[in-house]
């Protein structure tokens, strides 16, 4: 009975794949960008058909020095589900860029809330580091 449950089972890593279409047909890009960092910038997008409200980074391929490393990262990605981690839904690739289309989270920076306070009670750091734990 063990080996027909496992039978069953279907990965998180099987679902989140590589989708072949160009992005522009799957999701309405905003060209506002939402943030940035070493590799690439983040936008808003939309799914045409659900509506849905995501995030996309988008990676310059020039910038991924290891792919392989890249492609294990995403991988790790792929199989990751907590609350607390954001989550990846698919990615894109075209000859420039890659494109992963990504929970979108609105609060803001961590460490743009540090310096918003003054000071933290010890109560309120307790709070944001088992978060991030």
């Amino acid at each position: 009975m063990e080996g027909l449950v496992e039978d069953f089972l279907i990965k998180k890593s099987t679902m989140i794949t590589k989708n072949p279409q160009p992005l522009a047909e799957v999701y309405k890009v905003d060209k506002k960008t939402l943030g940035s960092g070493t590799y690439g910038v983040v936008t808003k997008v939309t799914h045409l058909k659900t509506g849905q409200v995501r995030a996309c980074k988008t990676i310059n391929r020039k910038k991924i020095k290891n792919w392989e490393r890249f492609e294990t990262e995403v991988k790790i990605l792929q199989t990751l589900d907590h609350p607390n981690i954001i989550k990846l839904y698919e990615y894109f690739e075209d000859a420039k860029n890659v494109y992963l289309i990504c929970e979108m989270c609105t609060g803001g920076e961590l460490f743009d809330k540090i310096i918003e306070k003054e000071y933290f009670e010890e109560s309120y750091a307790c709070h944001v580091f088992k978060q991030v734990l």
